[in-house]
């Protein structure tokens, strides 16, 4: 069974080539096939001038993809799957930030699971965990990930995370629209909403920083701005699954309408506002009329979006085995 790892990269100049090294170390004492595909997402300092000169030109299994402008982790991840060769395509950091043999537990997991079409590596199992990562993003990432949850995928306790390995005809059909870090939360809600079985691992993220400083290395700039991060997550989420929204809102709206109707006719009989009351409570009980039919209309738009979602997958002879029956996801309008 051949194994494809895709790492993305934007500007690493400081990191790239002792990551690498690493990285095809790893893969060559766990895996008898395999291929390493780097995806340089438009870099602009010297990452790929540095790379390309000191990778060995003799290594055939490893390949670097470039895109000449930056157009966002989700696309260069696309562009790797898309490229990929191996049976089971494993996406993760190229610094080993997950651990070293993170591409073999995941793969091991999918063997050992034939049922299982993608696995997710996650730090917030209860044998996972954060290690040398400032309090503050512990805290943000725990916050974030348990309101995803909240709302989008309660089974899955590591939504936003980029190491999972995937079955090629599971990945590779799938018609994604995110550029950015959206797009992990876009693939769990195409591939959960058209059936396909997720599992989950385990896993320890390590920042890297303590061990560049000790090497005299330059500190690596992040290109994760946490802020605006979780505010385009949250803007995903807020149009990903608009259905569960109107209906919480119609139900609402039911019974503030249903409660101020029911306080005016008190007030009517024992004296009191109820005109007032009474015109509120039918506003808002039309109000609940309007939710519930925006609520509907985004059912039958999800079933649209779901068949549409579908059409690579049967042009391929892929049909996902819960497409027919899956429980109904709403979709994200790009």
């Amino acid at each position: 069974m051949r194994v494809t790892i895709v790492c993305p990269f934007f500007n690493e100049e400081s990191i790239i080539v002792a990551a690498t090294k690493r990285m095809i170390a790893n893969l060559r004492a766990q895996f008898d096939d395999w291929e390493l595909i780097l995806v340089n997402d438009g870099s602009r300092d010297r990452t790929l001038n540095t790379l390309c000169s000191t990778l060995d030109q003799s290594e055939k299994r490893v390949r670097v993809i470039s895109c000449a402008i930056n157009q966002g982790r989700g696309r260069a991840l696309k562009n790797g799957i898309d490229a990929a060769s191996g049976d089971i395509i494993v996406t993760t950091e190229a610094d080993c930030s997950w651990g070293d043999d993170i591409a073999r537990r995941l793969v091991d997991e999918l063997l050992a699971h034939p049922d299982a079409h993608f696995v997710v590596a996650s730090p917030h199992l209860p044998e996972g965990g954060l290690i040398n990562v400032p309090l503050r993003r512990r805290l943000l990432t725990a916050i974030g990930n348990r309101l995803i949850r909240l709302f989008f995928a309660p089974n899955v306790t590591m939504n936003t995370g980029m190491t999972r390995a995937y079955r090629r005809e599971v990945i590779q059909p799938l018609e994604t629209w995110e550029d950015g870090k959206e797009f992990h939360l876009e693939v769990l809600l195409k591939l959960i909403g058209l059936g396909f079985r997720v599992r989950e691992i385990p896993a320890h993220i390590t920042w890297q920083e303590h061990k560049l400083a000790a090497a005299g290395a330059p500190k690596r700039v992040s290109s994760t701005r946490i802020f605006k991060t979780i505010g385009t997550h949250m803007r995903f989420l807020a149009t990903a699954r608009p259905t569960q929204y109107f209906a919480a809102a119609a139900g609402l709206s039911l019974l503030i309408g249903a409660g101020l109707v029911g306080w005016a006719f008190h007030n009517l009989f024992f004296g009191g506002p109820a005109a007032y009351l009474a015109i509120v409570g039918l506003l808002m009980l039309l109000s609940s009329l309007l939710f519930a039919g925006f609520s509907v209309f985004f059912v039958k738009l999800g079933e649209v979006m779901r068949e549409q979602w579908l059409m690579p997958y049967r042009t391929v002879g892929c049909i996902p085995p819960g497409a027919l029956k899956a429980a109904q996801v709403f979709p994200h309008i790009p």
